[in-house]
């Protein structure tokens, strides 16, 4: 079976558990907790995909580490990740509840790509002038990249808006070799 398909199984059943419990937005902290821990501590995600750990070991690591931290709901998804041998869907399964949480909500993830740092007031402009143009609450992710000398590039929900001085050099030059 494809590996999204169960990671999505698992997210849908997890979400649609939440909201008929009133809990989403708990399980919503507790699943962006998790993505971080499987993106960012390597002991974490060892111990998540790691054959020769016994499943009974793996849940005492992890009901150790997260109890009063997460909701009962979330624990049992762990557990029963981990009864089934799927634990190493967590970081799938988390992406795709987020997604299903963002969609619920109807937040808009835009990414901005500078070639230089935003100050706060930038930013907060930005952020307001998207929720106008979109209304719809923003998750904004501002980034740096040197590399396109200047203007930008925008990311809203997948879509790309590229006005960065680097694209336009390159269809000039792509232009005047033609």
């Amino acid at each position: 079976m494809n590996r999204s398909l169960i990671a999505d199984r698992y997210a849908k059943a997890l979400f649609k558990l939440a909201l008929e419990q009133d809990e989403l937005e708990q399980v919503y902290k507790d699943v962006t907790l998790l993505q971080g821990y499987c993106k960012n501590a390597e002991s974490f995600s060892d111990i998540l995909n790691n054959p020769v750990i016994k499943p009974a070991q793996k849940r005492q690591a992890f009901h150790s580490v997260l109890k009063g931290q997460v909701n009962q709901s979330t624990l049992n998804l762990l557990d029963l990740l981990i009864a089934n041998n799927r634990e190493v869907l967590m970081e799938d399964i988390n992406r795709r509840f987020i997604w299903l949480y963002k969609n619920e909500k109807g937040i808009k993830e835009v990414t901005l790509y500078t070639a230089v740092e935003f100050d706060k007031q930038q930013e907060a402009t930005l952020m307001q002038f998207l929720k106008d143009q979109f209304k719809a609450p923003i998750e904004l992710s501002v980034k740096v990249k040197p590399e396109l000398l200047g203007g930008f590039i925008l990311k809203v929900d997948g879509k790309m808006a590229d006005a960065s001085m680097s694209t336009k050099l390159k269809q000039i030059k792509k232009q005047l070799l033609s």
